[in-house]
């Protein structure tokens, strides 16, 4: 009998052992940021665009709680490693509409070569992850451009002053709009949506900017889904995040691994083609909901634009 018992105070002990350092890990894994380099080869990319730079950075969610502010505070660094041509922000920039003020001196120092450019989330909105969407999705099947989940007079507010915070960090903010810069003599658009999954995006005014004689454009986007609703051939390429890669997943034997959560869109973390478009959705850098991540690294990319052979 007390054989019996030390026998289960020691797996006991194990288990515990094993569960304290499984949250230590994925505590570790959360302010784990990489600078990751993809080569990308566009269909029709002008030689003259050729190496252009684009560093993705997606969901710093500043202020969340946990060890993700420590992955931000390293983004400065990973940003002058790549030397991009361009800083480019799928959104999230704060969580659950915290303040932006504290992080703005970290991301002034962040420098792109022609600019800085972001559009918002749904967590710069004060929206929470899509938990309920996500469920909503694998019982009926279905994905949504969503809907409206806060007063109008609120979202401009919030827009008015995440426009301004960004602003004084050097970042320019698309919100259902494009702009327009000259690399190498050649016209390259950016656009950017607001959040597509509760119903603020605006796909044909941001359709109506258009510049024919664009030799490139590239659509930012917080959610991947919004892939789904553009016509095929208006983008070259498009840039997302909000899925944080799953942020926890599960290994397995013969898919690699299992997420545990897309926040209800269909794409994890990497290269995917839709409606004529390349799009690269990014793991994203900070946490929300739990302070943890498991095989999914915080990533920063630098994308290697070349023209396909």
């Amino acid at each position: 009998m007390k054989h019996n018992r030390k026998i289960s105070r020691r797996l006991w002990l194990l288990a515990a052992g094993s569960a304290i350092a499984g949250v230590g890990y994925m505590l570790f894994e959360a302010q784990w940021l990489r600078l990751r380099t993809r080569r990308l080869e566009l269909p029709g990319l002008p030689p003259e665009l050729e190496g252009l730079t684009l560093l993705h950075v997606s969901d710093l969610h500043g202020g969340a709680f946990g060890p993700g502010g420590r992955a931000i505070a390293k983004l400065d660094r990973a940003a002058r490693r790549a030397s991009a041509d361009l800083i480019l922000y799928t959104g999230d920039m704060t969580d659950k509409r915290k303040d932006l003020r504290p992080f703005l001196p970290l991301l002034a120092e962040m420098h792109g070569g022609y600019g800085k450019f972001a559009v918002l989330g749904n967590h710069d909105h004060g929206l929470r992850k899509t938990v309920v969407q996500d469920l909503l999705r694998r019982i009926t099947g279905r994905s949504r451009r969503g809907r409206m989940e806060i007063p109008r007079e609120d979202l401009a507010t919030t827009v008015s002053l995440n426009r301004e915070l960004l602003s004084q960090a050097g970042i320019q903010l698309l919100e259902n709009e494009c702009s327009t810069i000259i690399v190498s003599g050649v016209k390259v658009q950016l656009c950017g949506l607001d959040d597509c999954q509760y119903g603020y995006a605006d796909f044909e005014e941001a359709a109506s900017q258009f510049e024919s004689e664009a030799g490139l454009r590239i659509l930012l986007t917080h959610s991947p889904d919004a892939a789904r609703y553009v016509s095929p051939g208006d983008y070259d390429l498009a840039l997302a995040g909000h899925t944080h890669g799953g942020q926890i997943c599960l290994p397995h034997p013969t898919k690699g691994k299992i997420l545990l959560s897309t926040s209800g869109s269909e794409f994890g973390a990497g290269m995917y083609y839709l409606n004529q478009v390349i799009m690269h959705v990014s793991p994203g850098v900070g946490t929300t909901l739990l302070p943890f991540r498991l095989l999914s690294r915080p990533e920063v990319t630098l994308l290697e634009l070349h023209p396909l052979q």
